[in-house]
């Protein structure tokens, strides 16, 4: 489990995929993963986090700081991605992917 969540991690340290206006940045030590995404005058920092039973336990995504954004619209996003992570065994970089799009939309 460790070694998983650690590859995962490091998938997220090592890729080269960029972001327009989003910064991710990974901490292995804490399992988490926190995206920063701004445009225009929304802000929004996400963190996911991923169980110290990774891949049996389910990712925890939290929402930091939006401002910007209403409540639902919120919500909405966040089930999206978080049922991509925990459901359709998704990598973290391709789910963030989905939420930015999701997001720019």
């Amino acid at each position: 489990s460790s070694v998983l969540s650690s590859q995962e991690i490091a998938s997220v340290q090592t890729s080269t995929q960029l972001f327009n206006g989003m910064t991710v940045n990974a901490r292995s030590a804490a399992r988490e993963v926190i995206a920063t995404y701004s445009v225009d005058d929304i802000f929004i920092e996400l963190i996911i986090q991923l169980p110290s039973n990774y891949p049996l336990g389910s990712i925890t995504v939290e929402s930091g700081k939006r401002v910007g954004v209403a409540v639902q619209q919120w919500r909405n996003w966040m089930l999206q991605l978080s049922t991509y992570l925990t459901h359709q065994n998704g990598s973290i970089m391709e789910g963030l992917s989905l939420w930015k799009n999701n997001v720019d939309k």
